[in-house]
């Protein structure tokens, strides 16, 4: 969270300094851009993502389309400490997401802030997996119950959105956005195994969502 505030203190203190400036984009036809997210891939409606980048290109001068990827892994481990004379293994958990996504945006505005709508897909998939720490005293063994896919789901969304570009200067901007969709997800089957014991698996269902998100209020868009 640090380091999303000193990048926006930081972008916000570049724009002031070039706010008296004529800065006129001056996009056609054939305009590009690298984007950035520091809080959530912005054309992936439905979820919060820890980082992901993508580009935008310009069909006219008022139409771009936006393509990205985002990717998000988080680990932890939990000690699980023996006593003096025991034996132990520690517990782990993970949280691994990937998506895609795409979008087209009409802008209503070619000056140095520029709104626009739109509307795009999504398509993401989580991962996860959990084992819990064990501690035993010999001739005892360790017993550990692994658990795949608890949380894990399939996700599509398709979405209306509203947002703005704001041109800090000619190559750089920041853009923010709300969007109105639809989200559909499909749990993946629950795994659970533990030491000594066969595999169960559980179907966890499915569920949809229609409403509206906030993404996309750090996406950084460098043009070239």
């Amino acid at each position: 969270m640090k380091k999303v505030l000193f990048v926006l203190i930081a972008l916000l203190m570049i724009g002031s300094v070039s706010y008296g400036q004529d800065v006129v984009p001056g996009l056609t036809g054939g305009s590009k851009a690298l984007l950035f997210s520091f809080g959530g891939l912005a054309n992936v409606g439905a979820n919060n993502f820890n980082g992901g980048f993508g580009a935008k290109y310009y069909l006219s001068s008022s139409m771009a389309i936006r393509g990205g990827l985002q990717f998000s892994s988080a680990s932890t481990t939990t000690p699980a400490n023996p006593a003096v004379g025991d034996i132990g293994a520690d517990g782990t958990s993970s949280t691994t997401t990937i998506g895609v996504g795409g979008a087209v945006e009409l802008h209503l505005g070619s000056g140095r802030v520029s709104p626009y709508l739109g509307g795009g897909v999504g398509f993401s998939t989580t991962s996860t997996e959990s084992k819990n720490p064990d501690t035993a005293t010999p001739p005892a063994t360790i017993v550990q119950t692994t658990v795949k896919n608890a949380g894990g789901a399939t996700t599509f969304t398709i979405y209306a959105m509203a947002g703005f570009e704001y041109f800090i200067w000619k190559e750089a901007s920041l853009a923010g956005e709300y969007q109105i969709g639809f989200s559909s997800s499909a749990f993946k089957d629950r795994e659970t195994t533990t030491t000594g014991f066969p595999t169960t698996t559980v179907k966890q269902g499915s569920s949809s969502t229609l409403g509206i998100a906030a993404q996309g209020t750090l996406t950084l868009a460098i043009y070239f």
